[in-house]
C-alpha cells in the first residue's frame, strides 16, 4: 500500500463562490479610486496664458503655460488642446502628455496638425481651450 495518494489532475475543482465577488469588489474600488484621484489632478494642475502662436492651412501652434500647486510631480499628464472658430465649431484637437515637478510653472508649444475645418488666417481660430484629459471611463 502507497503512503502517498497523488491528486487527480483530470478532476475538475469548483472555484468557492466568494472568489467571483471579492474580484467585483476589487474591480469597482479600483474605477472608484481612479476616478477620486483624476479629480483631485483638476485642483492642482492650472493652465493660463493659453495664446495662438501661428495659424496656417495646415496647423496651428498653441502656447500655454501649466502650473503644478501639488507637492507631487506629474509624469505623462495627459492634455487636451482644443481650437474653436467664430460659430463655436472644433477646428483642431489633440492629446499630448507634459511633464510637471511639484510647484513648477512651464510652458508649453504644441502644434495641431490635424484641421477638421479649412481656415485661412490667425483670425479665423477664435477661442483655444486647455484641459486635462479623462478618458471616457473616468467622468
Amino acid at each position: 500500500m502507497r503512503s502517498v495518494d497523488r491528486i487527480d489532475m483530470n478532476r475538475k475543482w469548483a472555484i468557492p463562490s466568494w472568489v467571483p465577488m471579492l474580484m467585483l469588489v476589487a474591480a469597482v474600488s479600483g474605477l472608484l479610486i481612479g476616478r477620486c484621484s483624476h479629480a483631485a489632478r483638476d485642483k492642482y494642475i492650472v493652465f493660463y496664458n493659453i495664446e495662438v502662436q501661428e495659424a496656417t492651412q495646415a496647423n496651428i501652434d498653441v502656447t500655454f503655460e501649466a502650473y503644478n500647486r501639488s507637492k507631487v510631480d506629474f509624469e505623462g499628464e495627459g492634455v487636451l488642446i482644443r481650437a474653436f472658430n467664430e460659430y463655436g465649431e472644433e477646428i483642431a484637437s489633440k492629446i499630448t502628455t507634459i511633464d510637471l515637478k511639484s510647484g513648477e510653472k512651464q510652458r508649453y508649444l504644441k502644434v495641431l496638425t490635424k484641421l477638421t475645418k479649412l481656415i485661412k488666417s490667425k483670425a479665423d481660430v477664435v477661442s483655444v481651450s486647455v484641459e486635462l484629459y479623462h478618458s471616457s471611463l473616468f467622468k
